[in-house]
């Protein structure tokens, strides 16, 4: 997304709010887009004239709005910003604030629909999985980088960010982030669920899982985690999840968690080394270190009598993809592996193809992509030759230090080190492959066919061939349509699109659900 932010003052802010006008004060959620700027905004408006709004995806809180304005119920006010100043001209009718943006000459739309203040302790504990006629699941979890609720409907692979209206009601636009067009509600009633969505009313009851606080240690490092056990006495199968690259804490998973304990699946996500409640320090750590870390967690499980050590898995996603396998690899007591949106190539390799996808799907020129690329190419060559490119690169950088793609790469400075960290080396040329090969648990690898952050199409050859040739006897490589990276239905991986996404690949869980149940994991 086009940053919009950096260098903003504080303007004076000016009200003429009419005495008999609609109510502009409270909490706003919404997105607004002018050309390929298209973001999802928080604005708050006092009933003093102030105003300011949170960014949630550059993790900006409290950015002072100017010249906010409402004579009757026409409101408008500005969010200036390094590339120029938004001017927001609409209309205020009910619960819905909607108009014109402009930016440099360029006009856009805008829509924001009231809300309660963000408060993530009150959707806390309404997070977990809800059962509804039919067998049908819907899991309330948290986005990863910011704690934003939204339901993911496990069959049909629909799924929202979720505002709160009150206490106990809470509802949901037509596409991700966008609620311009109200379309679900769901009225939370003690342990009960009243869904309302396209005219049809269901109520849901919540599955009563458990979750155990605990802590296990690999070395000198100790990881904090929280254990979700379904419904019943056990002994259950479970899962340990490896994390992402990011350094989101466990709540990112609990989809993940929530999803394989509504299936009779215990599942087991903590905290990566270094973020949350756990010991070390992930960007130091090696990839077998990080393996090692779930291992870890497999010996936690294998030793209660609540859990079948003999039916104990492992999932991962991205960087995860990675860990699950190795982590399979290296115990020799996992069950199944289930890898997710991962590479076969080399991070480094994995890199350049993103950068390359990156500049692409944010409106570059080839020009620029190609020289934007090439930059990458050359940043990765230093950082995985140990520093044999470094002239190279830093003639690179100060000649495409001013360029429009620099903003998207690392330019080094002059004062760049002779040779990269031995760790850094050490991650951007790990091969997956080698390791592959001595890995004997039933694997499946899921891809996405629109992933622009791994070369999907590259990587599925790879790992079908790698398995087939080691002789392995129990492995799948699925491509997924329309799928992104995060494995959500896209034409194009990238920018703002997730913001105005409805579905989860439409495949994924179904089609997850059953390779699980065939080999015995889940039973109902």
């Amino acid at each position: 997304m086009k940053s919009i932010l950096g260098g903003i003052a504080a303007l004076a802010i000016a009200s003429t709010a009419h005495a008999a006008a609609p109510a502009l004060a409270g909490h706003w959620v919404g997105t607004y887009g002018v050309g390929n700027d298209f973001n999802f905004l928080r604005p708050h408006f006092g009933a003093d004239g102030k105003a300011t709004v949170d960014m949630p995806a550059f993790e900006k809180k409290g950015v002072p709005l100017g010249a906010v304005a409402q004579q009757g119920s026409h409101v408008r006010f500005d969010l200036p910003g390094p590339d120029g100043v938004l001017k927001f001209d609409g209309k205020l009718q009910g619960e819905l604030l909607s108009g014109k943006v402009s930016l440099n000459g360029k006009d856009g739309r805008f829509a924001f629909r009231r809300t309660l203040a963000d408060d993530p302790a009150r959707h806390q504990p309404l997070l977990g999985a809800y059962e509804f006629p039919g067998k049908r699941v819907v899991v309330l979890s948290e986005w990863g980088d910011f704690p934003q609720m939204f339901y993911s409907d496990m069959r049909s692979g629909r799924y929202a960010s979720m505002f709160a209206e009150s206490a106990n009601v809470y509802y949901a636009g037509a596409g991700n982030l966008n609620p311009a067009v109200r379309e679900t509600t769901m009225r939370f009633e003690g342990n009960k669920v009243v869904w309302q969505q396209a005219g049809k009313k269901e109520t849901g009851r919540r599955l009563q899982f458990r979750s155990e606080e605990v802590t296990f240690r690999n070395g000198d490092v100790t990881l904090s985690g929280t254990l979700v056990l379904p419904e019943g006495k056990g002994p259950f199968p479970a899962i340990v999840l490896t994390q992402m690259s990011s350094p989101a804490p466990r709540g990112a998973y609990a989809l993940q968690a929530y999803y394989f304990a509504a299936h009779g699946m215990a599942a087991l996500m903590y905290d990566k080394r270094g973020v949350g409640k756990s010991s070390g320090e992930f960007n130091k750590a090696t990839m077998e270190q990080l393996a090692d870390d779930a291992i870890a967690g497999i010996e936690l499980l294998g030793k209660r009598s609540d859990i079948k050590a003999d039916a104990i898995g492992t999932w991962g996603h991205s960087q995860g993809g990675w860990l699950a396998p190795l982590a399979a690899i290296r115990s020799q007591k996992v069950a199944f592996v289930i890898a997710q949106a991962a590479s076969a190539v080399p991070p480094a390799e994995q890199e350049v193809y993103r950068i390359e996808n990156t500049l692409r799907a944010q409106g570059f020129s080839e020009e620029d992509v190609k020289a934007g690329t090439a930059y990458q190419e050359k940043l990765m060559r230093w950082v995985t030759s140990r520093g044999a490119n470094r002239a190279e690169l830093l003639a690179a950088a100060r000649a495409g230090e001013t360029a429009r793609w620099a903003s998207q790469v690392e330019i080094v400075p002059d004062t760049l080190k002779e040779k990269p960290s031995d760790t850094s080396t050490a991650f951007y040329s790990y091969d997956p492959l080698p390791d592959l090969k001595r890995l004997t648990a039933p694997v499946v690898y899921i891809l996405g066919e629109k992933d622009a952050f791994v070369p999907v199409h590259k990587s599925a050859t790879l790992f079908q061939q790698t398995l087939d040739a080691s002789g392995h006897k129990d492995h799948q490589v699925w491509m997924l349509p329309r799928a992104a990276h995060g494995l959500w239905e896209t034409d194009v991986d990238g920018g703002s699109a997730y913001i105005n996404s409805t579905h989860w690949a439409r495949e994924h869980y179904p089609r997850m659900t059953q390779w699980l149940r065939e080999r015995g994991f889940i039973t109902h």
